[in-house]
């Protein structure tokens, strides 16, 4: 895991194994976990990147769902915060925020007139200045709920992106368990319904189960939305910094 940072990991990694966790159990399960040949092919992929690799199938997916997502919002919930023709937000807030923005990034954030004029080219504006300030807090340290926000909503952006082909892995393990059990009873003329084949079949099940419930498009708002707030209160953050040294600079 040395390859991967403490975001991958958790944001990128941990959605991928969590997909390939029905696999690990029905071999678990079924006693093929120390395998020879099981054991020889997880120890290549260990070796050979396989971490990485499937970190980045992940992110890949999750930046696709993203896209999606983020037009049926109408853009992302920073961008939303700190536009001027976004109903429902608290101006006093949004004001302050744009503020703050506008002078740690310095880049001047569009006006009404100018939103309304052209929302596309109102929007990149934002989107350029919440770039800039996404590299100015990237210090964990200092912003802390930046950073564990921003890894909430990676993990569930994740989740989401890839909960298709998780629950086709899924069921796919199942189907396998099923015919395994019903080659054991017709070839080998054995009981199928011996404890350990039940219990990889359950354990499918309970995987499936899970695949059904933990991606979930309003927590992925949720997050999304937490992260948002976050970022923008770090900016309030940093030119409060900004003004602090400026008045002490001119003492």
């Amino acid at each position: 895991m040395l390859w991967l940072n403490d975001y991958e990991r958790r944001a990128r990694l941990a959605p991928g194994l969590l997909a390939l966790l029905p696999v690990s159990v029905a071999l678990a399960v079924l006693g093929l976990s120390k395998a020879p040949v099981v054991v020889s092919v997880l120890t290549a992929l260990s070796l050979a990147g396989g971490p990485v690799a499937l970190a980045e199938v992940v992110r890949h997916q999750g930046r696709k769902i993203q896209e999606t997502l983020w037009a049926s919002w109408g853009g992302s919930p920073t961008t939303q915060k700190l536009r001027l023709r976004q109903q429902g937000q608290n101006s006093l807030q949004r004001e302050t925020w744009r503020t703050a923005v506008s002078s740690v990034t310095g880049t001047a954030l569009p006006s009404l007139r100018s939103e309304n004029r052209n929302t596309a080219k109102a929007d990149e504006v934002i989107d350029v200045a919440v770039g800039q300030l996404r590299n100015l807090t990237r210090n964990a340290e200092k912003f802390p709920l930046v950073r564990a926000e921003n890894h909430s909503y990676g993990f569930q952006r994740n989740v989401f992106g890839i909960r298709w082909i998780a629950r086709g892995i899924t069921l796919g393990v199942g189907l396998g368990v099923l015919a395994y059990m019903l080659w054991v009873a017709r070839v080998d003329h054995q009981s199928a319904l011996t404890p350990m084949n039940v219990l990889a079949l359950v354990a499918t099940l309970g995987c499936l189960v899970l695949w059904w419930l933990l991606p979930s498009s309003v927590r992925l708002k949720d997050a999304a939305e937490c992260y948002a707030y976050e970022l923008l209160q770090a900016a309030v953050v940093l030119a409060a910094e900004k003004a602090e040294h400026g008045s002490n600079s001119q003492e």
